[in-house]
């Protein structure tokens, strides 16, 4: 078995399972009426494969999982009335010859549904034939580093019959991280994205994980616009979000489409970035195992209150007995502002520094404005405007991260960028 790097609150194998009501959700969102043959890849226990027979009970069923313990109660009620409408395989989702033990060629997949582990899997030479197959062999940025979720859905489409559908669940990374921009480019030029998703916190068992609903069609097919929309935690849908396809490879998540498109009219014309006016943004130097048993004084995330958000605060207490101790690392000085990171509520962890010369840690954006804007720049940040507006450009799947690049990119009203 492949060593794999799971998330927190997910089984050994990186399973994060998905509530039933959830599974009827996405099963209900494919616009197909009578399917022949369905495959659900890491089936799990079954939620989605089950919720697929509820609403088509017809249709012949294959579930792939590589852990035998796996308990599909669909499968075993299948069996016990000798019904040969469910076909249940032990074995490797990700297998390159997977296509062969399924019968893809003489039998074809016209439907896919698929809830990928929340994993990093160490590379094998046979996921270069998966990606390329699927034409995303050049839209990884490091081999040893490539989201469970990339390839289960390059997997898929290269299982699946030419115009046939798929209904996967991503996560955020996939959705909104950078370093998956080009994927996301790919995705919407080689095939056609019928609608995007963006589920609320709490949609899987034993986790509050970020993903969305891709819902998709083995089709090259050009379109303008994608359809984004977003499952309130009424268990309401939305109306949808036009995004035109360039702005859809940035990001394809709600929240931020959202917001962006709220604030546009409000900016237009008014507004520089932070990164027009010269400011710095630098990440400190020390992880939080080094914080731990570091010598001397390291502001953490730990130590930036919500209470305090806004504010211009009094650090002296965090500056070092010995400056040198430190003279090599990333220091916050006064007149910076410090920004976290990372965290679920990161967006709430802005403040000023109004007095010491001090070390912070990695999980820490050390912000350094011209002196005439940095009144200004707080203010904004902090503003309930400013942190919506961060929280809309971070991502991640459990934890929020905020990308120094979407930093740069924050936009400050030029009126109020005046001495102080």
């Amino acid at each position: 078995m492949p060593t794999l790097t799971t998330n927190s609150g997910s089984d050994i194998l990186g399973r994060y399972y998905t509530k039933n009501e959830i599974s009827s959700f996405l099963v209900e969102q494919i616009e197909i009426v009578s399917p022949v043959r369905l495959l659900d890849l890491g089936a799990g226990s079954g939620s989605l494969s089950g919720a697929a027979k509820t609403r088509w009970p017809d249709v012949e069923v294959l579930t792939v999982d590589i852990d035998p313990k796996v308990d599909l109660p669909h499968l075993s009620i299948r069996r016990m009335s000798n019904e040969p409408s469910h076909q249940h395989f032990v074995t490797d989702a990700l297998s390159e010859s997977l296509s062969s033990l399924l019968n893809c060629d003489s039998a074809p997949i016209d439907i896919a549904i698929c809830n990928p582990p929340f994993i990093t899997p160490k590379w094998r030479n046979e996921f270069n034939l998966i990606l390329e197959d699927a034409g995303f062999i050049d839209c990884i940025p490091f081999p040893a580093d490539v989201d469970a979720g990339l390839l289960f859905l390059a997997q898929n489409l290269r299982l699946l019959s030419n115009n046939a559908t798929l209904g996967i669940i991503l996560p955020d990374s996939l959705i909104t991280a950078h370093k998956y921009k080009k994927f996301r480019a790919t995705l919407l030029s080689e095939y056609v994205v019928t609608k995007v998703i963006q589920l609320p916190r709490g949609s899987f068992h034993n986790t509050d994980a970020l993903a969305s609903i891709v819902i998709m069609q083995k089709l090259k097919k050009h379109q303008e616009n994608i359809r984004i929309y977003c499952l309130m935690n009424d268990k309401t849908l939305s109306e949808p979000i036009l995004v035109d396809v360039l702005s859809a490879a940035e990001r394809l998540d709600y929240s931020y489409h959202s917001h962006r498109l709220a604030t546009a009219s409000e900016v237009r014309g008014k507004h520089v970035t932070l990164g027009d006016l010269g400011v710095e943004v630098k990440r400190g130097g020390l992880s939080s195992a080094q914080v731990k048993v570091s010598v001397f004084p390291v502001l953490h995330i730990t130590d930036i209150k919500k209470i305090s958000v806004g504010e211009w605060l009094d650090f002296s207490a965090f500056e070092p007995v010995h400056p040198n101790e430190c003279s090599n690392l990333v220091k916050a000085q006064p007149g910076d502002i410090l920004i976290s990171r990372v965290g679920r509520n990161l967006e709430s962890k802005i403040v000023g520094v109004m007095a010491g010369a001090f070390a912070v840690s990695d999980c820490v954006y050390v912000v350094r404005c011209p002196a005439e804007v940095r009144e200004a720049v707080l203010t904004q940040l902090a503003s309930s405007e400013g942190r919506a507006w961060i929280s809309a450009h971070s991502y991640g799947v459990a934890a929020k991260q905020l990308a120094k690049k979407e930093l740069l990119n924050f936009p400050v009203l030029l009126n109020t960028c005046r001495d102080v």
